[in-house]
C-alpha cells in the first residue's frame, strides 16, 4: 500500500516529531479557513532555519488532504525562482518520477499541458514580479480556468517582501496598493478554494496590518494581509543564530570570541574609493584596514584549522567562505574588492619571500583562534605546520575574492545542485550588498565583515543580512569571527532581542489574543519595517509606565449592561477597602473584569481603542514577567463628564494622586485600575447609571511595544 505524499517525504527526510506536528498544525488550520477572503496563516521561522523544508512538508500534507495545486511565490529574482524549482524538484523527485506531481517555473511552462498532466498534483513557482504574476493569472483565469475551480494552496515565501506595500497617490491623501500585492489579491479573488500561507522570519510588517482595510476608497479592494494564525517552525539542533552571537557567554565558551570590534573609521574608509585613506604602498601598515587585514589572515587560518581537523577525523577537507557586506553601492563593492585583492597580492608576495609581516599577522590570528578552539574542546595543528599550510594555500591560488552584486550574473556563482553560493577554492571571500540577503545561502561561512549602519535600522531588513545564521557545524563556530562596530553590534543585539521577544510571546500564548505586539526600540534607531508597508495601518505605541483605556465611548442602556455593572460592583467591592492600595488578582479575573466592562460601553466610531488589545496587553506583560498576577486598584466616587473626557489620556483620567501610585520604579506587574463613575445624564452619559471605567497601567521599565488596530482609520 502506497503511503501519502507527506509520509513518504517525511521518511525520506527523517522529519522529527516536532516538524511533523508543525506541518500537521499548519494544514489543519489552513483547512479551517479556506476561502480567498480570509486572512492568511503564518509559518514563522528564524533566519535560515529550514523554512523551505517546512513549507514543502505543508504542500505534500495539503496534497494528502485534497489540495491539487500549490503556487509558490519567491523573492523577485530569476536566480531564486530557479533555486526554488531545483529544491522542490530535488525533494519531490520520487513523486515526479512516478508522475504523481509536476513542478513548473511559470516562465518556462510547456506550451500545452496534457490531460494526464492536468490530472496530477501541480506545483508552480513564480517570482514576485509583474510579468510572472501576470502569467499565473492568465494560466488560472484564461488558459486553464478549470484549475481555478480546484483546491489551491498559495505559499508566499518571504511574505513581508513585495507582498505588502502602499503608495500615496501624487497630490492626494489616498493610498494605492503596490502592483505585486494587487496582483496577489487579484489571484485570491479569482480562486474560490484558495488557502493562503505566508512564510517568513521577519513578519513585522504583516502583524502591523489591520484585520480589514478601509472600504472608503471604492476604486479597489485590498484583501487582508494580517495573519489569522501563526505556527512556529521548530528550531533544529544544528541551528546557529542570535543566541550564539548575542548571548552572554563566558571565556570557556567558544561563542565568547565570535565578535571582533571594528573602528567606525575603518568601515567608513571602505565605503568610498580614496587612495589617501588606503594607500596601495601602505597595504601592510595602513591603520584604516587594521581589522580587515587581520580578518583575512584569521579567515585563512580558520580554513587551515578546519581542513586539518577534518583530515584528522578522516573526513573530506571542505571549502570555506567569508562575507564582506559593508555597503549597498556597487562602487563601494568595487573599492572593497580592489582593497582585498591588494591584500591577497601582498600576502602572495610575502608568502613567496618569507616576509616577516605575514608571520606577524599569523601569530595574532593563531593566538586568537587557539582561545576559541580550546574552549570548544578541539585541537589545532602545530603552529609551524599551520603557517606553512597558509603559505601553501596562498601560493596555490586557493584564496578567491568574488564580487556578488547586480553587476555580476548570480547564476554562474551558484552550485547547480544545491543553489548555494559555489565555493570554488579552499578559501572564498564574497563581497556584496543587498543581494547577499534573503534566499542566498552561503555554506561553511566562518567570517562575516559587516558595516551597514543606517540612521534608522529596519529590523526586518537587517535580520535578513544575517547570513551567518543557519545550520552550522559547531566545530566551524569555534573558528568563526563576526567583524562589525560596537554600535552596530549593540543594535543587532537589540534586533535579536525583538525577534526573541516576539517568538516567546507566541510560545507563551501572549500573542494569541487577536493582537500581536512587537517591541519597539526607537531610542536606538530601530523600527520594525519600512513605513510604506504600514502606511494604511493605525499603529499604536505603548511604553513603560503608560496607560491604555477606552476613550470616545458612551454607556450602554439595557438589561445586559445593568447586569454586567452589578457583577462588576460585586466583584470589585471584595477588593475595595476604601484605601488606594494595589492588590494582586489573577490574570483570568482581570480579563473577566474587562470583558464585563465591554458589555457596558459603546466605543465611538474612529476611536483609537480595542478591547482585544487591552486583554492581550495584560497577557503580554504577564508572560514577560513570567507570572499570571495582575495588580488591581479600585476607586469610587468619580464624576467625569462625557463631553469633556472623550479625548482625555490615561494620565488625566487617573489624576495626579492616583497616577503617582504607578510611577514607582521597579514595578514589574501590569495593573488594572477600575474607576467607578457616576454616569448620570446630567454628566451627558446615555445610560444614566453608574459604570466602571477600566484603565490598564503598563509595568515600569517595560520595553515599548507597537501594534496595529484591527480596523484602519477613515484615511
Amino acid at each position: 500500500m502506497m503511503h501519502g505524499f507527506y509520509a513518504r517525504l517525511r521518511d525520506n527526510r527523517g522529519d522529527d516529531s516536532l516538524m511533523q506536528d508543525c506541518i500537521e498544525n499548519v494544514v489543519n488550520r489552513l483547512e479551517a479557513s479556506t476561502t480567498s477572503a480570509d486572512q492568511p496563516g503564518m509559518l514563522l521561522g528564524k533566519i535560515q532555519s529550514g523554512k523551505t523544508r517546512g513549507f514543502l512538508g505543508v504542500i505534500t500534507r495539503a496534497f494528502d488532504r485534497g489540495f491539487d495545486i500549490a503556487l509558490v511565490f519567491t523573492k523577485g529574482t530569476k536566480t531564486l525562482a530557479r533555486q526554488t524549482v531545483r529544491r522542490i524538484s530535488f525533494d519531490f523527485k520520487t513523486f515526479i518520477d512516478d508522475e504523481e506531481i509536476s513542478v513548473y517555473d511559470i516562465m518556462e511552462m510547456p506550451e500545452r499541458l496534457t490531460r494526464s498532466e492536468l490530472r496530477r498534483k501541480i506545483v508552480i513557482v513564480a517570482k514576485k514580479e509583474s510579468n510572472n504574476l501576470t502569467r499565473v493569472l492568465e494560466l488560472m483565469g484564461a488558459t486553464y480556468p478549470e484549475l481555478a475551480e480546484r483546491r489551491v494552496l498559495l505559499v508566499d515565501d518571504e511574505a513581508d517582501m513585495a507582498s505588502v506595500r502602499f503608495v500615496r497617490k501624487k497630490g492626494s491623501t489616498e493610498y494605492t496598493q503596490g502592483s505585486i500585492a494587487q496582483q496577489m489579491d487579484d489571484l485570491r479573488k479569482l480562486i474560490p478554494g484558495l488557502a493562503f500561507l505566508q512564510v517568513t522570519a521577519t513578519p513585522y510588517a504583516l502583524y502591523l496590518q489591520p484585520e480589514q482595510y478601509s472600504t472608503q476608497n471604492n476604486k479597489f479592494v485590498v484583501l487582508p494581509k494580517r495573519p489569522a494564525f501563526t505556527v512556529l517552525l521548530p528550531i533544529h539542533s544544528g541551528y546557529v543564530g542570535g543566541d550564539d552571537y548575542f548571548g552572554e557567554h563566558g571565556r570557556d565558551d567558544p561563542r565568547n570570541y565570535l565578535f571582533v570590534p571594528v573602528p567606525q573609521s575603518e568601515l567608513d574608509a571602505l565605503r568610498t574609493a580614496d587612495g589617501r585613506a588606503i594607500r596601495e604602498d601602505r597595504i601592510w601598515s595602513s591603520g584604516n584596514i587594521n581589522i580587515l587585514r587581520q580578518a583575512v589572515m584569521t579567515f585563512l587560518l580558520a580554513v587551515v584549522v578546519r581542513r586539518w581537523q577534518q583530515q584528522q577525523q578522516e573526513l573530506r577537507p571542505g571549502k570555506f567562505a567569508m562575507i564582506m557586506h559593508n555597503d549597498t553601492q556597487r562602487a563601494a563593492h568595487q573599492w572593497q574588492w580592489d582593497t582585498v585583492e591588494r591584500l591577497r597580492n601582498a600576502f602572495e608576495h610575502a608568502a613567496a619571500n618569507n616576509d616577516i609581516q605575514l608571520k606577524e599577522l599569523f601569530e595574532i590570528a593563531f593566538a586568537d583562534l587557539t582561545n576559541s578552539v580550546i574552549a570548544h574542546g578541539g585541537r589545532l595543528p602545530i603552529k609551524e605546520d599551520a603557517y606553512e599550510a597558509i603559505k601553501e594555500m596562498i601560493l596555490d591560488g586557493e584564496l578567491n575574492v568574488q564580487r556578488v552584486n547586480s553587476d555580476v550574473q548570480l547564476a554562474p556563482l551558484l552550485d547547480p545542485d544545491t543553489a548555494e553560493l559555489r565555493l570554488r577554492a579552499q578559501a572564498n571571500i564574497f563581497i556584496g550588498g543587498s543581494i547577499l540577503d534573503r534566499g542566498i545561502t552561503v555554506p561553511s561561512l566562518v567570517a562575516f565583515y559587516y558595516g551597514r549602519n543606517p540612521k534608522r535600522m529596519q529590523a526586518d531588513t537587517v535580520l535578513q543580512h544575517s547570513r551567518m545564521y543557519g545550520n552550522r557545524d559547531r566545530q566551524d563556530v569555534a573558528v568563526t569571527r563576526f567583524y562589525t562596530s560596537e554600535t552596530v553590534y549593540k543594535r543587532l543585539g537589540q534586533i535579536h532581542k525583538l525577534e526573541d521577544t516576539l517568538r516567546e510571546a507566541f510560545e507563551s500564548g501572549a500573542n494569541e489574543g487577536g493582537v500581536v505586539f512587537l517591541e519597539n526600540d526607537t531610542k536606538n534607531g530601530i523600527v520594525p519595517c519600512a513605513p510604506s508597508k504600514i502606511a494604511t495601518s493605525d499603529v499604536v505605541t505603548v511604553g513603560s509606565n503608560d496607560f491604555y483605556l477606552p476613550t470616545g465611548f458612551d454607556t450602554l442602556p439595557g438589561k445586559t449592561a445593568k447586569t454586567a455593572i452589578q457583577q462588576l460592583t460585586a466583584s470589585l467591592d471584595r477588593h475595595s477597602n476604601g484605601n488606594p492600595d494595589l492588590v494582586d488578582i489573577s490574570l483570568d479575573e482581570a480579563i473577566s473584569l474587562i470583558e464585563l466592562s465591554m458589555q457596558t460601553m459603546k466605543i465611538g466610531r474612529g476611536a483609537s481603542f480595542q478591547w482585544d488589545a487591552m486583554t492581550s496587553l495584560l497577557k503580554y506583560y504577564c508572560a514577560a514577567n513570567e507570572s499570571d498576577v495582575v495588580q488591581l486598584l479600585v476607586e469610587k466616587g468619580r464624576k467625569l463628564d462625557r463631553e469633556s473626557s472623550g479625548e482625555k489620556s490615561g494620565l488625566s483620567v487617573l489624576g495626579t494622586k492616583t497616577r503617582a501610585i504607578f510611577q514607582v520604579a521597579g514595578r514589574k506587574k501590569p495593573a488594572l485600575v477600575m474607576l467607578e463613575q457616576e454616569g448620570s445624564k446630567s454628566l451627558n452619559w446615555a445610560a444614566d447609571n453608574p459604570f466602571w471605567w477600566p484603565v490598564l497601567a503598563t509595568p515600569s521599565g517595560a520595553e515599548p511595544c507597537v501594534f496595529a488596530h484591527a480596523a484602519p482609520s477613515s484615511r
